[in-house]
């Protein structure tokens, strides 16, 4: 292992044929690149996905590749978030950026916590025992004089927002785009890419960043899809550093083509045990997928490993064609997250990008981007991810809308729920500014009072504008606290009682109209029927059945209270009778 002392300096209907991939290398973007794009419209706050608007930024590319952890939760129940923030629109400076939520659900306010042309922000929070004491621990990269390095700073306490102007790294050229974890005896753990080789790193350091250990190397791809994640569990050490490595029969130099693999530690990321492949691909056609460019974990509450990573479709090339994709220690079993989409029929499940549709992004996939969380009241697993599960949702540039989707299993992760697409907000067609495409998720990888905790980027020109696509926009940064249930369900009421209720919902999915059927015992309560969107809030409500209504039916066409019609997606329809409640799933179409 190699020994490195700081230096320290002042902070500064499937008959389509899918698109063939785009062989072009990956550009290495350190964020100082000179961009010529149209400028679009300011956000004026007409459109807007959910979440509470935390900040802004014109930099809507927050991460290459696997996209890390931006956002935690303390033992106070308060949220640590930082994002790349840019000026909009003059492009003069680039920098971390620092938010906190209050366990009251106010915020500390938008605060500059690096200095300018920093950027590829991560972050985790120390492990003190006492919550009062647990401070953000702010990761990036910055050329302070001498080449890009990558950083880490410590806030002066818990929520205080103040950066102390000495943040610390180990000082190796080059070895930028970080990544931090820190462990629960206070170790701090940084991942980095290499820009002049396709290797990844990984330093520790036991004293907050006054002198580090070079602890692991390893070969990847030429992509940045590395993840480090420690236990959640008290009196836990371990800590996992997740990558996707090349296959030597790559056809796109690895970019594309890829196995996952981990390594373990025990003690905080001081040593490590072996180096693990869990996918093992073999060549086509004995294996029709490889794993790209992004990886994420999490350790249940039995610390047991989960890791996901979205794998793509191979057939005598590669096509835009993708799958969530699931790996537990114990069951030692791949199973598949995302269920098939519920717009079009594709004989394997996949999610698809269409000749005839939008354009996914370059280096993205119709589902791709994951992220885990464990609930450890009960042990359930949540998957999330980036995508859309309709290829004709795309802006005026043709570039696909994208939404934030969720899962859930109850059995480590050998079984999934259907999918819900959590943000749903459609806007096909739309242009600059009106566009509602939400990006670069990241969120808690533990349920906190009943809740899933994500911050994510609302851009407002779908598309990564330093990838040239779309326009520049000034985008909001949102933290979105939702109850698990927008991804479960409310759960349903049953008993034996005369009173009992039943609610059947068909056809279901329906394209124009279902019926909901309706019925229950005799009752001194009036029935009332209430249909949810994907955000809990009522998108149509029917008048009150009087108790002596036991039986009816009811049509309804996807329209709102209003008469408008609604856009396609996942919504929920509730049955409430006194103090019994039903509640049930119904997929719109189109």
């Amino acid at each position: 292992m190699k020994k490195v002392i700081v230096i320290i300096l002042p902070v500064i209907v499937y008959a389509l044929q899918p698109i063939v991939v785009d062989f072009t290398p990956l550009p290495k973007l350190r964020g100082d690149e000179h961009i010529n794009i149209k400028i679009g419209p300011p956000y004026t706050g007409s459109r807007q996905s959910p979440g509470d608007q935390i900040g802004t930024t014109a930099y809507d590319l927050q991460a290459d590749f696997s996209y890390g952890q931006r956002l935690m939760v303390d033992g106070n129940s308060q949220a640590h978030i930082d994002w790349m923030w840019q000026d909009y629109p003059g492009q003069s400076q680039r920098y971390c950026a620092w938010n906190g939520r209050f366990a009251n659900g106010t915020y500390y306010g938008e605060t500059q916590a690096s200095n300018s042309w920093s950027g590829y922000v991560q972050l985790d929070i120390t492990r003190e025992t006492e919550p009062d004491s647990q401070r953000s621990v702010i990761t990036y990269h910055y050329d302070a004089g001498s080449g890009y390095f990558s950083w880490i700073d410590i806030d002066e306490g818990n929520l205080w927002g103040f950066w102390s102007n000495t943040p610390r790294s180990p000082q190796v050229p080059g070895h930028i785009w970080p990544t931090v974890c820190v462990s629960n005896n206070n170790n701090i753990l940084m991942a980095t890419g290499d820009y002049n080789a396709n290797q990844h790193h990984v330093y520790l350091t036991t004293d907050e960043g006054l002198t580090w250990t070079e602890v692991l190397t390893m070969d990847s791809c030429a992509s940045l899809s590395r993840h480090l994640r420690s236990s959640g569990n008290t009196g836990s050490n371990r800590v996992v550093y997740v990558h996707t490595q090349f296959i030597t029969d790559s056809v796109a130099s690895g970019q594309l083509d890829n196995d996952v693999y981990y390594v373990l530690s025990t003690d905080g990321g001081v040593s490590w045990g072996p180096h693990i492949n869990v996918t093992n691909y073999q060549p086509y056609p004995q294996d029709s997928v490889r794993a790209y460019c992004e990886v994420n974990a999490v350790f249940d509450v039995n610390d047991n490993l989960h890791i996901t990573w979205s794998g793509r479709k191979v057939t005598d090339s590669y096509y835009e064609a993708s799958k969530i994709f699931h790996w537990d220690e114990i069951n030692d079993t791949i199973t598949v997250v995302s269920s098939p989409s519920i717009y079009y029929t594709e004989p394997g499940g996949w999610w698809i990008e269409s000749d005839t549709g939008g354009d996914y992004g370059a280096w993205r996939m119709p589902a791709d981007m994951t992220q885990l969380v464990n609930d450890k009241q009960d042990n359930t697993l949540y998957c999330l991810w980036h995508g859309n599960d309709d290829y004709t949702d795309y802006s005026q540039d043709s570039i696909i809308n994208g939404e934030v989707y969720g899962a859930f299993s109850t059995d480590s992760g050998i079984s999934w729920s259907d999918y819900v697409n959590l943000t749903n907000t459609r806007t096909p067609g739309a242009g600059p500014g009106d566009c509602d495409d939400e990006d670069y998720a990241t969120v808690h990888p533990y349920v906190v009072n009943d809740s899933i905790w994500t911050t994510y980027i609302e851009d407002k020109d779908a598309g990564a504008y330093p990838q040239m696509e779309g326009s520049l926009t000034e985008n909001p940064v949102r933290c979105w606290v939702f109850s698990k249930r927008l991804i479960t369900g409310i759960e349903e009421h049953h008993n034996m009682e005369p009173s009992a209720i039943s609610l059947r919902i068909a056809p279901n999915p329906f394209v124009k109209q279902t019926s909901i059927s309706l019925s229950r015992g005799q009752s001194a309560e009036s029935m009332e029927l209430k249909i949810y969107d994907a955000t809990g809030r009522v998108v149509k409500s029917f008048p009150r059945l009087t108790p002596d209504v036991l039986h009816s039916m009811m049509s309804w066409e996807g329209t709102d209270q209003h008469g408008e019609f609604l856009p396609a997606g996942v919504y929920f329809v509730t049955l409430q009778n006194g103090d019994q409640c039903i509640t049930k799933k119904v997929v719109k179409l189109r």
